[in-house]
């Protein structure tokens, strides 16, 4: 079976970064769900915001008891039945607020992608809170490998990021992604180096990469909703 199709989603500013600005979170989130995907790729340090790693004692037991959180009001239209899966890259076994991932009210099945080199101790881990493991790859989570078992195993057959810029370089350097999906702020970023839409492992030749517009609209408040296909 083929991997899914894959979009990357983003709020950018003018310059690129994806820190530094003020954004809008009400309308990045109606949007990104609007987009057609049965999932959401997630890096690890984006999980590790859903709340407090459990403690060694939480670990070794059940864990701790996280209550179900509500939908935001006026956000009740975005969940819809089936709910997207959430799936981590979590190659090195550092994500460990898995209750409170579980507690949102937006994912429908949790999925972690590891390695051969993921401790063992963290996979046992992940079964015992009920979290689906795929294993890709030695050192790495070998993306490819990941999403071709994600389609095989899960049916899943789109996905969009919810993720910085490293996860989202990874993907283009693999040849992985099909369309960028960018709120592009009229706001230069604040910050001298903060972090970009992309950020790639290693550099691509002198001609790039060459993406195709296939749509563009004009906000109220002068940002841009473009959609790129990517052409490798």
């Amino acid at each position: 079976m083929a991997r899914p199709r894959v979009t990357v989603y983003n709020e950018v500013s003018v310059d690129g970064r994806i820190q530094g600005f003020v954004g809008d979170p009400s309308r990045y989130y109606r949007r990104g769900f609007a987009l057609d995907y049965d999932a959401v790729l997630m890096g690890s340090v984006t999980a590790r915001s859903f709340g407090p790693a459990e403690t060694d004692d939480e670990q070794a037991g059940q864990g701790p008891t996280v209550a179900a959180q509500p939908v935001p009001e006026g956000f009740a239209e975005l969940v819809t039945e089936p709910r997207p899966r959430l799936v981590v890259v979590d190659g090195g076994g550092v994500v460990r607020n898995w209750r409170h991932a579980q507690a949102q009210p937006w994912y429908g099945g949790f999925v972690s992608l590891v390695s051969a080199h993921t401790p063992p101790e963290h996979v046992e881990h992940l079964r015992r809170r009920e979290v689906d493991v795929v294993t890709a790859g030695d050192r790495h989570v070998d993306l490819a490998a990941a999403l071709e078992q994600l389609a095989r195993r899960h049916g899943v057959r789109s996905l969009r990021t919810d993720s910085g810029g490293r996860l989202a370089g990874a993907l283009l350097a693999a040849g992985l992604v099909d369309e960028l999906v960018l709120l592009v702020v009229p706001r230069l970023s604040g910050r001298h180096h903060g972090l970009s839409v992309v950020e790639l492992p290693h550099p691509m030749d002198e001609h790039g990469l060459d993406l195709e517009l296939t749509e563009l609209e004009r906000l109220d408040d002068g940002t841009l909703w473009s959609r790129y296909r990517v052409r490798y």
